[in-house]
């Protein structure tokens, strides 16, 4: 409107002066067409005023704005349109009143229509510059534009789009188009490590003006600071200022109580340090890696079972992948299409991708972290660090919590935010030896306990405190939910060890609530523990998934003593902490006899009957007999097993009662003998008036799936009574007749007497065991494996007790290495052949009332420790190593189980294998 004005009114002053005024052609005509040009040069003079004013009203319109992103609205195209304006309207009038006449007061009336029209047009535009639509766009049409054959300098662009962005008061949609062009163009621009550091400066400053800000609205620049710290994970220097500036924008918006911000923010946090940790650390997946060679002499895996092949078919989702929009165009019309709605991190780094298609990390050979050093272990534990530093509060009444108490849900999300860096990095196969996340977790967790109790509360009889759990989760339901998806993400991906201690974190979590009598805690936190071992080895038709889960299954058993020694024996509620203790070994397909009796034998510890030590005691000593629960729990057990298909856990419970009602008598007690011969007789008689019973698999008859999961979550049984179950109960019935007997020696046969190297001789010769190969690896580290390849395909790395897989092995000489390589070794190579067959390995648990003349309460077969030694002599020792240090995981050499048992036995000649390197592929 201003601008109308003064043209209008100039074109009225110009009128009046040339037409209406009266011309004299006297000889003072002169005068007056000099007075005429001198006019409408002033009228020019004057109007070329009202540029100015209205830059002077666009500067004042985006004051917040610094000079340089004002300047764009006064381009060099106004500043020309001014000059030609001038010239036209002033300097041209000016000039021609020096020789005035009719023809030159027409050309400079002329003059001053043209300047009006360039004054007018440069106002116009002026005005229409003026306004953060046109400024945002401008400015992402010009750096987002390309030129073919010419490098352009982006540094302006840059520096404008940084304004725009570090100011919240642009509308959403402008802001949006702002951010993702400035993180495109930012992504685009580095040429050289140097300019890296540019990039940085760029992301500090406009976190600086993001944080001038009093009322910021910055989810915009939120995101596309988490896609560009994504897409330039390669720079350490980037991703350090896009860490700093996305956790203080956090720290500022959890302050000023915008929360939904501050948990964008921490979430890019979390998603750029992945990104960085995936970039800098090297995959460890041996197993993906690695290409074995081929086994001549390959066995036929067994076809799975009708029922392995209805669960597999159960288990298996079917995933519809996400349909992603094409978008096409030039590079703004690309930026301008994602920016319509909100855009998210992935969209954003969707579209750095397609418009930065290059790998930029390979640009920047300086770049990469030095030899030997990532930083990834501190990068991991400073921003855990960081991360606690601002978790909320789980309640309002909660003290103690550095971040305070924020709206509903802070905590749950802070703690959600923690998982998700362990599970991804777990995912990625980047596997940090810095376990911050669990540690820190556990220690919230043991915070956590008892705090909301108070000392009047009620016992909890009925279950009534817990059941609110599935509606809304407990602060420490959040910390065992944590734990437990962190586990199955371990091993999962191959990391057993770290599975192990996960779950050890739950175990001690559970413990600690039971000590403190926080029936809440202890409930979600064996629940957890439980589900942990269910999904990551329960429904599995991998033998190697299988012994992996057996391995955790049994770390876990060795440290739960002290949980089951603050449970009941036995609860009344259905679904309760020991119960489901009870159930851990029952996970485990093909070892959960073994397993049961290993969690038998803890009961038995936690109990404090069964010490440590094997020392035979006196028979003239008094001896301890078994808790009054213990023992009904004992019956109890005993009723559901003599079905089983393994004898492990019914020689357990059975040896058990027998050292009880030993006890009993030497304490001059003889009730308990016959009652225990009544009961045995009792059992075993209905087991023989049972009719055999053999379930065949009918492949016409569909199962329904409801049926299909209850059939398969029972224990393992049939109706078929083992020999040796049986042969144990006549002689432990026999001694109970026998009153003046004070000592019990379990039933020996031929077999329990050979020596180990004897059983496995046969074994190998007439080839009854189940075939496998190990292939020794040296990794990119330097680290001796040992992967075991099954005949169906399936992979897993040997490992010790305590799931370790590195760092422990050895081979190629005589030392502790090799020593511990072939102690795991032979407990893998003999399997259950090093059990003792009189007592099944489970004479321990007798308290060396009861003996077993074969082993002597060991639980294992004579001639253990000759196998580790002759293992180490005519295998180990001399086991080659690759010639020369590879990048890649190499295979060193190659055996199947029948070779290793017949070199170590002495009926085959040693073979020694060669070095050779593997072609790998990429994981």
């Amino acid at each position: 409107m201003l601008t109308l004005s003064a043209a209008v009114t100039s074109l009225a002053v110009a009128l009046t002066v040339v037409w209406l005024m009266p011309i004299s052609r006297a000889a003072d005509a002169g005068s007056y067409q000099a007075t005429v040009d001198a006019a409408i040069a002033a009228v020019a003079a004057a109007l070329l005023v009202v540029i100015p004013a209205v830059v002077a009203v666009a500067t004042q319109a985006l004051s917040q704005f610094s000079w340089r992103t004002v300047s764009v609205v006064a381009g060099w195209r106004m500043a020309t349109s001014v000059g030609v304006a001038a010239l036209l309207g002033v300097c041209v009038p000016l000039g021609l009143a020096a020789n005035p006449s009719a023809v030159t007061t027409r050309a400079a009336f002329t003059c001053l229509v043209l300047s009006i029209v360039i004054v007018g047009g440069a106002t116009s535009s002026g005005a229409r510059r003026a306004t953060p639509e046109w400024l945002v766009n401008h400015v992402a049409r010009r750096a987002l534009r390309s030129e073919p054959g010419r490098r352009r300098d982006l540094s302006r662009e840059v520096a404008v789009l940084g304004d725009l962005v570090g100011s919240s008061r642009l509308p959403v949609a402008e802001h949006r188009l702002a951010a993702v062009t400035w993180s495109v163009t930012l992504c685009s621009g580095p040429n050289t490590v140097w300019e890296a550091d540019d990039v940085a400066r760029s992301v500090r400053e406009v976190g600086a003006d993001l944080g001038r800000e009093t009322a910021p609205v910055h989810q915009a620049a939120v995101m596309a600071l988490t896609a560009l710290g994504v897409r330039l994970s390669w720079s350490q220097t980037v991703c350090g200022a896009v860490l700093d500036v996305l956790f203080d924008l956090a720290v500022q918006d959890r302050a000023a109580g915008r929360h939904q911000v501050a948990a964008e923010a921490l979430d890019g946090v979390a998603e750029v340090v992945v990104a960085r940790l995936v970039h800098v650390m090297t995959p460890q997946d041996v197993l993906a890696v690695v290409e074995l060679p081929a086994w001549p002499d390959k066995p036929a895996p067994a076809p799975p079972s009708r029922a392995t092949r209805l669960a597999d078919r159960a288990l298996t989702p079917r995933v519809t992948p996400t349909v992603r929009p094409q978008l096409e165009g030039s590079a703004y019309d690309q930026v301008h299409a994602s920016t319509r709605e909100p855009a998210n991190v992935d969209t954003i780094s969707r579209l750095l991708s397609t418009l930065v298609p290059d790998d930029l990390s390979a640009r920047f050979p300086n770049a990469a972290p030095a030899p030997g050093f990532d930083g990834s272990y501190e990068l991991l534990e400073s921003t855990v660090d960081r991360l606690l530093a601002v978790l909320a509060s789980p309640r309002s009444a909660s003290i103690g919590w550095s971040g305070g108490h924020h709206e509903a849900g802070s905590f749950g999300a802070d703690i959600e935010r923690l998982t998700r860096i362990g599970t991804a990095l777990y995912t990625q196969r980047r596997y940090s030896r810095c376990d911050a996340i669990e540690t820190h977790l556990e220690t919230i967790g043991v915070k956590l306990i008892g705090a909301d109790s108070g000392p009047s509360i009620p016992a909890d009889r009925t279950g009534w405190r817990v059941a609110h759990l599935s509606r809304r989760p407990s602060p420490a339901a959040l910390i065992a939910e944590a734990l437990r998806d962190l586990g199955i993400a371990a091993f999962r991906n191959g990391y057993d060890r770290r599975a192990l201690l996960t779950g050890r974190r739950l175990l001690s979590l559970a413990t600690a609530a039971a000590n403190a009598d926080d029936q809440v805690a202890l409930s979600v936190y064996t629940d957890a523990l439980y589900l942990f071992v269910n999904r990551s080895t329960y429904h599995t038709s991998s033998p190697a998934v299988a012994a992996r889960g057996a391995v955790v299954i049994a770390g876990l058993l060795r440290e739960s003593d002290d949980l089951r020694r603050a449970l009941p024996v036995r609860a009344v509620e259905a679904e309760n902490p020991t119960d489901r203790l009870r159930y851990l070994p029952w996970q485990a397909s093909g070892s959960e006899f073994e397993l049961a009796a290993q969690a038998w034998q803890s009961v038995l510890r936690a109990a404090g009957w069964l010490s440590e030590s094997r020392t035979a005691r006196p028979v003239t000593d008094t001896v301890t007999r078994l808790p009054e629960p213990i023992r009904e729990l004992a019956l109890d057990e005993l009723a559901h097993q003599p079905r089983a298909t393994d004898a492990a856990y019914t020689t357990a419970l059975l040896l058990t009662l027998w050292a009880d009602a030993l006890a009993a008598r030497l304490n001059g007690d003889q009730t308990p003998s016959r009652h225990l011969a009544a009961t045995l007789d009792d059992l075993y008689t209905a087991c023989d008036e049972d009719e055999p019973y053999l379930l065949e698999e009918d492949e016409s008859v569909e199962v329904p799936v409801e049926q299909r999961h209850d059939d398969a979550d029972e224990a393992p049984r049939s109706r078929l009574v083992l020999s040796y179950p049986r042969t144990l109960v006549e002689v432990m019935t026999a001694w109970a007749i026998t009153t003046d007997l004070t000592e019990a020696v379990m039933p020996s046969s031929e077999d329990g007497s050979r020596h180990l190297l004897s059983v496995l001789d046969q074994a190998a010769g007439q080839l009854r065991l189940p075939n496998w190969r190990y292939h020794g690896v040296i990794d990119s580290e330097g680290e001796h494996l040992v992967v075991i390849e099954y005949p169906d395909g399936q992979t897993a790395l040997l490992r010790d007790e305590e799931a370790g897989a590195r760092g422990a092995f050895a081979w190629g000489y005589g030392g502790e290495g090799p020593y511990a390589f072939a102690r795991t070794l032979a407990r893998h190579a003999a399997g259950p052949l090093l059990r003792c067959p009189d007592c099944l390995g489970t004479s321990p648990i007798t308290n060396t009332v009861v003996t077993c003349a074969s082993c002597r309460n060991s639980g294992q077969r004579h001639g253990g420790d000759v196998l580790v030694m002759l293992l180490v002599k005519r295998l180990i020792s001399s086991l080659p190593e690759p010639a020369t240090a590879t990048a890649r995981p190499a295979i060193a050499w190659s055996r199947t189980r029948t070779e290793i048992l017949k070199i170590v036995t002495g009926t085959t000649a040693r073979i020694i294998g060669t070095s050779r390197p593997v072609a790998t592929h990429e994981p």
